[in-house]
């Protein structure tokens, strides 16, 4: 049963990546730009709910803890730079590229092939790559001042869930959401709220039921069941047990749970390459095609060496409190958005323009 409550949550997860719109590249690329804030949304509020409800459990003394990612140091700033580079080429993460090739979007499949080739990268580079950093250290904000984790975690997500209304406020691009509004509730993107707060309840589940909601380490564990199919034992992975069989039915889960949104949604349209890439870069199908999937590969690369991708280290690990994890997701966000900036350099105003001349929708984007 516990193993197909990893495959549920999967699902579940991916379902609202799909429709809370973050399958898409102008959300993605424009929340790295600061100019499209409803991915960030989601995400502030995915960690907001779970800090929360890690909060109120702490102080009613229900028993559920987080598991803390450890700090070690330069290891955080290694993954978070490749894994930076790799998202903010690409306008994906691990989790959004097998939504979006789920979806419908099946050239995104070379970025789940690029996944894979990350975790055998860092699979035959383990002796070395394990070693960057040190041992962990287990540290996290409320051990540094001293202060109640129920009461810090709660004040945290509050700030999170101020901060995502905030932005959804000076949001520059609300005014493109209004093509949809004719649409009914199956077929149209939700909204970031909505989304994000089942997120949230599927990263507290996850810790409830003695797991952490991760699909870089989800995407390993899959990988080391599978090779063990062919007789071949992770080194990254020395025991396969119910843990790690829970993590790669996580990562299997999204796909069917991607696939299901768009379904409903009727967007399952095909398009070579999206258009916002397509005016600030090109056309050609093969260069989109390696941007995925050489960033799919460094970002996962990047996400086991740092401990997590932005759902393991920032949506599942900042309502830790974990040193560590904040780490780890301010670098990967830097590194992206600094990655952004130049990619776009003076182009920036495609990102409104695209969405308006194209009408962009979970279907064309």
């Amino acid at each position: 049963m516990k193993i197909l409550s990893g495959l549920i949550i999967g699902a579940v997860f991916g379902f609202m990546l799909h429709r809370g719109g973050l399958v898409r590249y102008s959300r993605i690329m424009g929340a790295l730009l600061l100019r499209d804030f409803k991915a960030m949304n989601f995400m502030f509020t995915g960690l907001a709910v779970a800090a929360i409800l890690y909060g109120m459990s702490d102080l009613l003394n229900l028993g559920t803890v987080p598991r803390i990612n450890g700090y070690f140091g330069i290891g955080h700033i290694i993954g978070g730079i490749l894994f930076g580079i790799g998202m903010g080429v690409a306008g994906l993460c691990p989790g959004t590229c097998a939504a979006r090739f789920s979806s419908g979007k099946v050239m995104v499949g070379v970025g789940v092939i690029g996944i894979f080739m990350g975790v055998l990268l860092y699979e035959i580079l383990f002796p070395i790559v394990s070693a960057i950093g040190g041992e962990p250290k287990f540290i996290t904000l409320a051990m540094i001042f001293n202060i109640s984790y129920g009461y810090l975690a709660i004040i945290f997500g509050l700030l999170f869930i101020g901060m995502s209304f905030f932005l959804s406020i000076i949001d520059p691009s609300k005014k493109f959401d209004n093509i949809e509004k004719e649409k009914n509730l199956l077929q149209k993107e939700w909204g970031w709220f909505s989304t994000g707060a089942v997120a949230g309840i599927m990263i507290f589940i996850s810790t409830a039921i003695g797991e952490y909601l991760s699909f870089a380490g989800g995407f390993l564990a899959l990988g080391a069941h599978l090779s063990s199919i062919f007789g071949y034992s992770f080194q990254s992975v020395p025991s396969l047990n119910e843990s790690t069989l829970w993590r790669a039915m996580l990562s299997l889960g999204v796909f069917p749970g991607a696939f299901l949104s768009s379904y409903l949604a009727k967007t399952m349209e095909q398009e070579k390459v999206t258009p916002l890439f397509q005016e600030a870069f090109s056309s050609n199908i093969g260069l989109r095609g390696f941007t995925i999937f050489g960033s799919g590969a460094l970002m996962t690369f990047g996400a086991l060496i740092g401990g997590g991708c932005t759902t393991g280290a920032f949506m599942s690990g900042w309502p830790t409190l974990s040193i560590g994890s904040f780490v780890m997701g301010g670098t990967f966000f830097a590194v992206a958005m600094a990655t952004a900036h130049i990619m776009f350099l003076g182009k920036y105003r495609l990102v409104g323009e695209i969405k308006e001349r194209f009408r962009l929708t979970l279907a064309n984007d």
